[in-house]
């Protein structure tokens, strides 16, 4: 299997469910950057929270970040390409989730900002101490969070929800349904992320691709979960971890193991290594 670019979902996918990145994955991916496949890492997360032990293995540059909000040049730290939200829309979407009480993050040019007083409000919800500590760590506080972006005349590629409590997201879903259309997908069970109609993170790799010249069969995608789907079929061979939602398993060539079994790893062990 000609394999030029190895485009991987980060939670869930090449990290485990303690948010680490096993040797053996990191070995592999490290021994397909030395063969020269292109190591991308595509993933919900703005890029300054991309994972070190992926983002420091030689030969990685480019990523996808923010489901395709942004693609970044990590040698240049630069913004290859972008697809932001409408801000009006992106103002009111905001406004909309904090009149329920709930914290919202907005992906701004590599960076995610929240409103301060929300995210005392979240620590009412029961989410393990890691995720706390994980956005505690990825986050940029501000006061009125609206009137920040607004004032500094930032674009929003994405807004998140950390966590929308089962019995609101219904509701949600149907307001934001009647309003007019986003891609609204998840990266878990709990969230929900927001991006423009015409934002996906297939479409920043089409774009990625076409600057390097790679064509879609030599592309093998990773991915787990609904913000995965249009990588996955974009890829000349797209793999679902075990652990992957059923919509991933759909798109995908092939199920690998989960992500606690090194799934991404023994993947390319077997078809990039081994060809199949």
């Amino acid at each position: 299997m000609n394999i030029r670019l190895l485009a991987l979902d980060m939670d869930g996918t090449v990290l485990r469910s303690d948010g680490t990145v096993s040797g053996r994955t990191r070995d592999v991916l490290k021994k397909a950057a030395a063969r020269g496949a292109l190591v991308v890492p595509a993933t919900g997360r703005v890029v300054k929270m991309l994972p070190e032990p992926v983002r420091s293995i030689p030969g990685v540059r480019y990523a996808v970040t923010a489901n395709g909000g942004s693609l970044w040049d990590l040698k240049d730290s630069s913004a290859l390409y972008t697809n932001p939200m409408p801000t009006r829309d992106a103002d009111f979407i905001i406004r909309l989730f904090a009149s329920y009480g709930l914290m919202v993050e907005a992906y701004c040019g590599g960076v995610s900002y929240s409103d301060r007083k929300e995210f005392r409000l979240l620590r009412r919800f029961p989410l393990p101490d890691r995720i706390l500590r994980f956005i505690l760590r990825s986050q940029q506080f501000v006061e009125d969070l609206p009137g920040y972006l607004a004032a500094r005349g930032l674009s929003v590629e994405k807004i998140n929800v950390p966590f929308l409590p089962p019995a609101l997201r219904p509701e949600i879903l149907k307001r934001l349904k009647g309003m007019r259309p986003y891609t609204v997908t998840s990266s878990g069970f709990v969230n929900l992320e927001i991006n423009a109609a015409s934002c996906s993170k297939g479409k920043a790799l089409r774009h990625l691709c076409r600057k390097l010249g790679v064509a879609p069969a030599q592309v093998m995608a990773f991915g787990d979960a609904d913000n995965d789907v249009t990588m996955l079929r974009f890829a000349g061979f797209g793999v679902a971890m075990a652990n992957a939602e059923p919509a991933a398993r759909q798109a995908a060539d092939f199920v690998t193991a989960s992500n606690d079994e090194d799934g991404v790893a023994a993947a390319v062990e077997r078809f990039v290594f081994s060809g199949g």
